[in-house]
């Protein structure tokens, strides 16, 4: 990063350099070569930001699972906002008075919608994080005005543990059993999503022993329902009675749509159903 920095004229950066979003607003449309938006937008201003910098930049990159897909913040639509806030702040016993804070903060949309659907982007560089050689490979690509290629495959592609095709017999939590170290995840009974996640991570968490959470999302196109994906995919190697498979997954949501919900089919049907109330 220090020999990136001097490269750049940097316009706006919040959290690092006093910048003030009227400064972003006095650009002219189209002045700024590159804006990289990283989380999902809640809040009224974030929305506005995120406008504000689809106006004034060229290229825009949505950086990270949750500006690509609305990430783990995006499970919240599971609930509605009166539901999370009864969470957060009403119920919340670490909280004096149990009320919604309102005073000086900018109000908080409904739903959390992907970033996609406020403005188009043109590079997406999902992960939770994006990993350091991504991350290098698309900033040296951007440098060099050459596009950004990056490989399609699943997380599957780069794992090194023996597949044998074997059927799962009973889904395992990851704290049951011992792990064999050197065969597939799934078939010993884990269920692991790295057939239906993009491997841009080059599959580190499977070869050091953990899961794919599928925090990089499906692959090219990255706009599938990653969760159905994934659950077509652990259909196909537990042939098993469906109801008994369902009470073995105890969790659906948090390890099928962890990352991507808002993008999923049901998410969308979740986004339409909260934009009808207000017609």
């Amino acid at each position: 990063m220090a020999d990136v920095l001097p490269k750049l004229d940097i316009k706006y950066w919040q959290a690092v350099a006093d910048f003030k979003l009227h400064h972003l607003e006095s650009y002219p449309d189209k002045s700024i070569a590159l804006g990289i938006y990283e989380g999902m937008a809640r809040t009224e201003e974030d929305i506005h930001l995120l406008k504000v910098m689809r106006e004034k930049c060229q290229t825009m990159i949505a950086f990270g699972s949750c500006s690509c897909f609305g990430g783990i913040p995006g499970m919240a639509n599971f609930s509605d906002i009166e539901e999370c806030y009864d969470v957060k702040f009403r119920e919340n016993k670490t909280v004096t008075g149990g009320e919604v804070p309102t005073e000086n903060l900018p109000p908080i949309a409904d739903v959390v919608k992907p970033n996609n659907m406020f403005v188009d982007f043109e590079i997406y560089l999902p992960g939770c994080p994006p990993t350091s050689k991504l991350i290098l490979t698309a900033l040296t690509a951007l440098f060099e005005g050459k596009p950004i290629e990056l490989p399609p495959h699943t997380v599957c592609h780069y794992c090194n543990r023996e597949k044998k095709e074997t059927p799962i017999e009973k889904v395992l939590r990851p704290y049951q059993g011992i792990a064999d170290p050197d065969r597939c995840l799934l078939e010993q009974g884990y269920i692991c999503v790295g057939s239906a996640t993009w491997g841009l991570c080059e599959g580190q968490c499977v070869n050091k022993g953990a899961t794919c959470r599928g925090c990089f999302g499906p692959p090219p196109p990255i706009m599938q329902d990653h969760g159905a994906n994934s659950i077509s995919m652990l259909g196909s190697y537990a042939p098993m009675d469906p109801k008994d498979l369902v009470d073995q997954v105890k969790d659906p949501l948090g390890t099928f749509w962890r990352f991507d919900y808002p993008t999923s089919h049901l998410g969308q049907i979740r986004i339409k159903r909260e934009e009808a109330k207000k017609k």
